[in-house]
């Protein structure tokens, strides 16, 4: 069962905002497929701040070189969307297989970020696309990387009475994306690995690469050293397989030897030079 508690459903950002200054031990709720769980696990608030009726957080835009994503954008919007999956693939894949068509019309790309999941499908897309996420406060408002964001598995930089309000990310047109992630069956099932990559190539070689790796380590990462080795170097097997050993060695250098390790480098292995080879 649900614990008590009070629930107010405001139609406009300064609205959600200012509930979220005034409400003693306030949460907010999106699509509830994190919350509601956590809940009925023994989590509990005296009052949730219900956002999924502000249309403020519902749009989904290009400006410029930026695309911005509402943070009640639910993961099936962004799976849909022809302006993320021809700019962002990699995110439009990700979201396209996170849970269940269920989850994915309930789930929100703002839900995923705050639930800060070490598993979270969005994230390595995200961290690909240089994210930088815009929060705000009844009396404030602040950017922040995603990287920063992330401060802990299940853990970040928001505050009592901040809302996540939208994601900006740049887009790569021209560059190869993707994103493969892998799981005990297709639905109804958190990644065990999973990688996303953005990768300019012209005439045989890199021109700029950007990876991303979860569900490896405790937070999703960038292997920014592999991506500046790789930088301007040829294409071949040569350079591949020094790229691979690198984000090998990076994942060890963080998290040291785990028993899983047996199973999962290998695979991580295989995912990377999938996604380097193209």
């Amino acid at each position: 069962m649900l614990p008590d508690f009070a629930s107010v459903n405001p139609e406009t950002k300064e609205e959600a905002l200012a509930y979220l200054a005034s409400l003693e031990d306030a949460r907010v709720i999106a699509g509830g497929t994190d919350l509601l769980v956590d809940m009925k696990k023994g989590g509990s608030c005296s009052n949730v701040v219900d956002v999924m009726n502000v249309a403020e957080l519902k749009r989904l835009s290009a400006s410029g070189g930026d695309i911005v994503i509402g943070s009640t954008v639910t993961h099936a919007a962004i799976s849909r969307s022809t302006l993320l999956s021809d700019e962002a693939r990699s995110l439009s894949i990700a979201c396209g297989s996170i849970g269940s068509p269920q989850i994915r019309n309930m789930g929100t790309i703002g839900g995923n970020l705050v639930n800060a999941s070490p598993a979270a499908d969005s994230i390595p897309p995200l961290l690909v696309h240089d994210a930088v996420l815009s929060i705000e406060s009844k009396e404030d408002g602040r950017e922040e990387t995603l990287e920063d964001f992330i401060v802990a598995p299940y853990e970040t930089s928001l505050q009592p009475g901040e809302l996540l309000t939208s994601v900006h990310i740049k887009n790569l047109s021209g560059y190869r994306e993707g994103y493969r992630r892998i799981a005990k069956r297709a639905a109804w099932a958190i990644s065990r690995l999973s990688v996303a990559w953005a990768i300019l190539e012209d005439d045989g070689r890199f021109v700029d690469i950007k990876l991303a790796i979860g569900s490896c380590t405790p937070m999703p990462f960038r292997p920014r050293g592999v991506e500046e080795f790789l930088r301007g170097e040829e294409k071949n097997d040569s350079t591949i397989c020094n790229a691979v050993a690198m984000v090998i060695e990076e994942i060890r250098r963080i998290t040291g030897d785990r028993p899983s390790f047996a199973y999962k480098l290998p695979v991580v292995k295989g995912l990377v030079q999938e996604a380097l080879r193209g």
